[in-house]
């Protein structure tokens, strides 16, 4: 099924589909014999986000990258609730039958809920590294507001057909990463372009989003003895910096990074950055 691809994607020839009883998983597999590393993206992205980082960590750590249910090439086979615990077993699942046991999970954005939430499922308890960790729910008229618009959209492909449109328009893919506080490079914005006119893939984000309630995992945090370590982009526009910064405070076992001038998506666009800061502390 590789066919789907793109022959210019990122890593294309790393791809591998797995059937599991749910999904058809888009994975990609790459790097050494190092350390094991899992990579869980964030909400609307796909492993494509990884490329510019993979770059610089392959040789260093044995890496697992993957899209997650709904998002880029995984395509859910039965209608499925997104749900973060859904999500959770169903990655864990796969981690097993593909007998990939990461010793570390790093996680952008609500990939970073999922990748803690993963590690503390996992009997080795994998150190988590959490980039712009959105570890809050939405706040004000939003918290009101588009939970329910996600809910309605979801409900129909309508929303994805008229985003399919949209996103043929260069200009406003560029303002939609541009408003994360990001600058990424010509390749990567092409590929969240693609993305965004696969109604399958706006369909799975939107879906996420409509099922996306944090509230028993947020209650659960002061009590976590998981390791964690934040990395926190000074120009984040998407998840304020503060949250990080926050709960690392409340964390017991945590610690944390900032990086100044970059936004939402740092590991886009200073990789080096990121990457030098993982083979320092966790290689």
């Amino acid at each position: 099924m590789i066919e789907v691809i793109p022959e210019w994607w990122p890593n294309r020839s790393n791809s591998t589909f797995i059937n599991s009883v749910n999904y058809n998983w888009h994975i990609q597999k790459l790097g050494s014999e190092g350390k094991r590393l899992l990579l869980i993206h964030g909400t609307g992205a796909s492993s494509h986000s990884w490329f510019p980082l993979t770059e610089d960590l392959k040789l260093d750590f044995e890496i697992l990258s993957l899209d997650l249910p709904g998002h880029g090439f995984t395509k859910a086979l039965t209608r499925q609730r997104k749900h973060l615990r859904n999500i959770v077993d169903q990655i864990y699942n796969l981690l097993q039958e593909i007998n990939f046991i990461p010793e570390i999970i790093l996680g952008h954005s609500a990939g970073a809920v999922i990748a803690y939430e993963l590690a503390k499922k996992l009997e080795n308890i994998p150190y988590t590294v959490a980039i712009n960790a959105a570890f809050g729910q939405f706040s004000g008229l939003a918290g009101v507001a588009f939970p329910y618009f996600a809910k309605i959209a979801a409900a129909t492909t309508i929303p994805a057909r008229l985003f399919n449109i949209l996103a043929n328009k260069q200009d406003l893919v560029q303002k939609l990463i541009s408003g994360t506080g990001s600058t990424i490079p010509s390749g990567q914005l092409r590929c969240y372009q693609h993305l965004f006119t696969r109604p399958d893939h706006v369909d799975g984000t939107l879906q996420m989003m409509a099922d996306w309630e944090l509230g028993d995992f947020l209650d659960q945090l002061p009590r976590d003895t998981s390791p964690i370590h934040f990395f926190v982009g000074e120009k984040d526009k998407t998840v304020p910096s503060h949250i990080s910064h926050s709960w690392a405070r409340v964390i017991s076992n945590s610690t944390l990074t900032e990086c100044k001038g970059l936004g939402h998506l740092m590991h886009e666009e200073d990789p080096c950055t990121v990457s030098s800061i993982l083979k320092k502390n966790f290689n």
